[in-house]
């Protein structure tokens, strides 16, 4: 579901969490858009806040890594873990940097 976050099916360390970003009328595809999330305690230096912000999970923060975002089956996406509608402006607004720059 859009803006929910998904523990990595990939058992991945470095990106623990994904963020299902892509609209739900589009439920035909086998495949979703995701950004990963990294832990902010592994942020080896500073990361420009605005494409990406920082985003809690489960009383953690995490990294929003908005240039890494891609398309993964839908199969990885299994363990639905919280809602981050309350965040969704904040990861547009990511997103709307990355591709268009303002």
């Amino acid at each position: 579901m859009q803006y929910h976050a998904y523990r990595n099916g990939s058992n991945s360390k470095e990106y623990p969490y994904l963020i299902d970003v892509q609209s739900d009328l589009i439920d035909l595809l086998e495949t979703r858009m995701v950004i990963p999330l990294v832990p902010l305690a592994y942020a080896q230096h500073q990361v420009p806040v605005r494409i990406s912000p920082i985003i809690d999970i489960e009383g953690d923060s995490f990294i929003l890594m908005t240039s890494e975002m891609a398309s993964v089956p839908l199969s990885i996406l299994k363990e639905q873990i919280c809602s981050v509608e309350n965040q969704r402006q904040v990861i547009k607004d990511a997103v709307d940097f990355l591709f268009d720059g303002f």
